[in-house]
């Protein structure tokens, strides 16, 4: 299983609120129906553990897909992710994904 994550920054006159309500009550309910997306949850993003200042990013979305080029497919081509990418933009926009493999630990490898 990857884990994706993907950044985000609220677009300048957007209700953080309205946003967030809508990722409640549409983006994860489309999410729950792409078959290759196992967990998902959108995380706001609060400051910094040590430190002070702004992070570089106001949101971080954690996936954890069973396949990643399934899921890179269907970024392209589900319906539902397609709704999404219609409708997110009018609340964000990206600075940045990355996805990778967790690191199990020792004696839970598979």
């Amino acid at each position: 299983m990857a884990s994706v994550f993907w950044l985000s920054n609220l677009k300048v006159g957007a209700d953080p609120a309205a946003y967030e309500r809508w990722v409640q009550q549409t983006d994860y309910r489309l999410a729950e129906g792409v078959g290759c997306i196992e967990h998902y949850r959108v995380h706001r993003v609060s400051g910094p553990v040590e430190g002070e200042g702004k992070p570089p990013f106001d949101y971080i979305e954690v996936l954890e897909v069973s396949d990643i080029e399934a899921y890179r497919a269907a970024l392209k081509e589900d319906p539902a992710i397609q709704h999404i990418i219609a409708e997110i933009d009018q609340y964000v926009y990206g600075v940045g994904s990355a996805w990778g493999m967790p690191i199990a630990p020792l004696g839970k490898e598979s």
